[in-house]
C-alpha cells in the first residue's frame, strides 16, 4: 500500500510542476499516471448482497404434475393451481390465501376442489384447472342454518370428480355426481330439507353415502396439506462495482503490488 501511495504523490507531484512548466505531454502522461495510481488505491464497494423475497412453495400435490402452489409469508398470500405437463398456470387468490389445516386427499381428475381455508366457499374447475368458479356448502337445513368450520371438519377426500367431507356434527357432506353444470355441496340433512326440490333431484344425488369413500392404492398424492412458515426465499445481488474491482485488481498487479484492498460493504 505504501508503494501506491508513494507512486500517486509522486505522479500528482510531476503532474503539478508539468503543468506549471506548460509541458502538455508530459501533463498529460503525469496526469494518466496519477489516475492509474487512484484506480489502484481507492477502496470500493466489494460484497455481494443477499436479499430476502416471499418464497414459492408447494402446498399440495394431486400427482407428479399437478399442485397447488403459495407464493407469501408465513404459509399465506397468492396461490396457484398448477399443472406443468398441460401448461396450466391458474391463480386462485390474490393474496390472503391460506394452507387447509385438515387432512385432505384428492384424486388427480378433471373435477378440481379447492376450499378457502375457512370453508366459507370452494374453488371448482370441471375442465382440469383450466378454469375456476366460486361455490358455496349449503347450509340451509329447513329451521335453521349450520356452517362448517376447520373445528369441526375431520376429513375431505375427493374422487370420481366428487367432493366429500366429514363434519362431527353433520356426517358426510357431498357434492352431485359429475355430469350436468350444476353444482352444489350439502349434507345429508339438507338433503332431507330439499327433497321434491328440482335443484336437488335426480341420478346425481343418488346413494347417499353412509361412510367416506377410500382413496385407491394408485393414488400418488398428499394426505394433507403442507407449508413451512418459516420458509425464506433469498435472493443474490450481485455487486455492481465487480468489473471495477477486477481492473483494479489487474492494474495494482501491474504496478507490483500484492497486498489487497480492503473494500466496503455497500449500505444502500
Amino acid at each position: 500500500m505504501l508503494i501506491l501511495i508513494s507512486y500517486l504523490l509522486l505522479s500528482l507531484a510531476l503532474f503539478l510542476f508539468c503543468f506549471f512548466k506548460r509541458w502538455h505531454l508530459f501533463c498529460w502522461l503525469s496526469y494518466s499516471v496519477f489516475l492509474i495510481c487512484f484506480l489502484a488505491i481507492i477502496p470500493l464497494p466489494g460484497e455481494d448482497k443477499v436479499k430476502y423475497t416471499a418464497p414459492t412453495q408447494v402446498v399440495f400435490r394431486f400427482d407428479e404434475h399437478r399442485f397447488i402452489q403459495l407464493t407469501g409469508y408465513g404459509c399465506q398470500g397468492r396461490m396457484y393451481y398448477v399443472d406443468d405437463q398441460k401448461q396450466i398456470y391458474y391463480e386462485l387468490a390474490r393474496h390472503s390465501a391460506k394452507v387447509l389445516t385438515e387432512p385432505f386427499a384428492h384424486m388427480p381428475e378433471d373435477y378440481i376442489f379447492v376450499p378457502l381455508s375457512d370453508y366459507s366457499a370452494i374453488d371448482v374447475s370441471q375442465d382440469g384447472g383450466r378454469s375456476f368458479r366460486t361455490i358455496h356448502i349449503e347450509t340451509y337445513e329447513g329451521m335453521g342454518s349450520y356452517q362448517p368450520t376447520y373445528n369441526t371438519i375431520e376429513n375431505i377426500i375427493v374422487m370420481n370428480n366428487q367432493f366429500f367431507l366429514k363434519d362431527k356434527n353433520r356426517s358426510i357432506y357431498r357434492s352431485p355426481k359429475p355430469y350436468g353444470t350444476r353444482s352444489a355441496i350439502i349434507s345429508a340433512t339438507s338433503e332431507k330439507s330439499f327433497e321434491g326440490s328440482i335443484r336437488y333431484m335426480g341420478l346425481r344425488w343418488t346413494d347417499q353415502p353412509q361412510t367416506m369413500p377410500i382413496m385407491p392404492a394408485n393414488y400418488t398424492g398428499w394426505q394433507r396439506w403442507q407449508c413451512d412458515p418459516s420458509l425464506k426465499q433469498s435472493i443474490t445481488v450481485y455487486n455492481r462495482y465487480a468489473p471495477l474491482i477486477k481492473l483494479q485488481a489487474q492494474l495494482r498487479h501491474l504496478l507490483g503490488v500484492t497486498d489487497e484492498v480492503k473494500h466496503e460493504k455497500e449500505t444502500n
